[in-house]
């Protein structure tokens, strides 16, 4: 994995996944008051002295309400370089999961910028048919057996 550096901001990416009777579906959401945002994983910035595993955790309560208590899996580790030139460090984990529910709305909770937003959550079947935002796609084929 990669330590904080200077220049990069540090953020924990879920790939949530569940099987139905037609495959593994992938959960994502979009932002209710701006679509345009495109269609994303629970994600968000690990805070400091906080492993990337519990940082995940903690984003997946904030950003879709699901708490999991049995082991997340590393995937994988990089970084990436965003649209608007701001590097990132990106530590993605996969929880596979039995949830019930088909989709869902959630209102984001805890102290990050995104707390109060509203998030329609759903799942989008394996292999996606169309690209996340800003990259967050880059290991969805490690999840989709």
């Amino acid at each position: 994995m990669y330590g904080p550096g200077a220049d990069y901001s540090q953020k924990a990416y879920a790939y949530v996944t569940r099987a139905n009777g037609d495959g593994r579906q992938l959960l994502v959401f979009r932002e209710r008051a701006d679509p345009d945002a495109g269609v994303q994983v629970p994600k968000g910035g690990i805070e400091a002295g906080e492993t990337p595993d519990r940082a995940v955790r903690r984003e997946l309560h904030e950003e879709a309400g699901l708490d999991h208590d049995r082991p997340v899996y590393h995937l994988a580790s990089d970084r990436y370089r965003r649209a608007d030139g701001k590097r990132v460090a990106r530590h993605f984990f996969h929880f596979p999961v039995t949830e019930s529910r088909d989709e869902w709305i959630h209102e984001v909770d805890g102290d990050g910028e995104d707390s109060g937003l509203v998030y329609e959550l759903f799942w989008q079947p394996l292999p996606l048919s169309s690209d996340l935002a800003a990259g967050m796609d880059a290991y969805v084929p490690l999840v989709q057996r």
